[in-house]
């Protein structure tokens, strides 16, 4: 059986919703017709009810099974990669200018921060806690020494309301950052082949920086409109630092859903979802924090409205942001996020 198809048995087709059913049976081309028909029946009219004559396949072991691609559901046109990548510019224009506002808080942050230091006595001895500091933003250490690696699972096309479970190779993949100052490490990654992605941002003198990555999948209603439920179940690994002396730092970090919606032109209308979980947040100034997590299979879920007016890059992305001043001698802070993300499978189901 190829990639990214699954079986469905002839006799389970009957209890899927008709509407589903002929879309089905249109997407399918049909290898085989085998005949069931009892030599002593042949050139009688059958009138037997469709239940008794699926009942006869399976006890003949002629039940016919037929290859099923997720992809047509949608008659096997997804939109190529360049169209939805053009979209995501007006996600990167808002994230930009939410970086452009942190830029110009940590501006006057560090400004008070200036001004507050003058005002203390000098001490040489904190200089050996200083360097101690910033190795530790610069060498975080493994992010999981066990790690942690997603539950298996399979590509599906589930009956009821009609969805799918969509595995790697996804669709597209996406990753942005924007920073300034001096970073020590700044590394983005994202693989539409195998579901994985990760970021690890790391200060070195003053800096502030965002990252983005993600993965997604297309999708374009079968009927006029429906409510659509999307669910994922990535595997995490995650550190974060932020650790200072009579200086600020800050980092957060979170994972979630983005969905953007198209019109059929390939037009980006908007966000219909737009979540982030937060797995991480902290603000320091005297001293900061560390911390380290991880999950084998976190959860995330969101519902919505859809058209067929419309197509939709679903995405499962996560992303950063950290500021910090750098060390001098005897102050300074640094901060980082670090995380490593596999997404086994994407999760659509359609009430029409």
């Amino acid at each position: 059986m190829r990639k990214n198809t699954v079986k469905i048995p002839l006799k389970h087709w009957p209890f899927f919703p008709c509407r589903e059913l002929i879309l089905l049976r249109e997407a399918i081309k049909v290898k085989s017709s085998p005949k069931i028909i009892p030599e002593a029946e042949k050139g009688k009219k059958s009138r037997q009810p469709i239940h008794k004559t699926l009942s006869a396949m399976s006890k003949s072991k002629l039940v016919l099974e037929q290859e099923v691609t997720v992809q047509s559901l949608f008659g096997n046109q997804i939109v190529p990669e360049e169209i939805v990548l053009g979209g995501m510019k007006d996600l990167e224009n808002e994230l930009n200018q939410t970086f452009k506002r942190a830029q110009e808080e940590r501006k006057l942050i560090n400004a008070q921060a200036s001004i507050l230091r003058d005002t203390l006595p000098k001490d040489e001895r904190r200089a050996g806690p200083v360097k101690k500091l910033k190795e530790l933003i610069i060498n975080p250490g493994n992010i999981s020494p066990n790690g942690h690696k997603p539950f298996p699972d399979k590509q599906r096309i589930f009956t009821g309301s009609i969805g799918a479970t969509v595995t790697p190779p996804f669709n597209y993949d996406w990753k942005w950052h924007a920073s300034t100052g001096t970073l020590y490490k700044l590394n983005t990654a994202a693989n539409k082949q195998t579901g994985n992605m990760s970021f690890d941002v790391r200060s070195a003198d003053e800096c502030t920086c965002s990252a983005r990555t993600a993965v997604g999948i297309y999708f374009r209603p079968m009927t006029s409109n429906g409510i659509l439920r999307l669910s994922a179940n990535p595997a995490i690994n995650f550190r974060w630092a932020d650790l200072c002396v009579t200086d600020s730092a800050h980092t957060d970090g979170f994972i979630g859903l983005y969905v953007g919606r198209y019109n059929l032109s390939g037009g980006f209308e908007g966000a219909s979802v737009n979540q982030q979980v937060s797995l991480w947040n902290d603000s320091s100034w005297w001293s900061g924090g560390s911390d380290s997590g991880s999950n084998s299979a976190f959860p995330l879920f969101a519902q919505f409205n859809v058209d067929s007016d419309h197509w939709y890059a679903m995405w499962v992305w996560c992303g950063t942001h950290i500021e910090a001043a750098g060390f001098s001698a005897t102050w300074g802070s640094g901060a980082y996020g670090i995380m490593d993300v596999a997404v086994p499978s994407i999760t659509w189901q359609l009430f029409g």
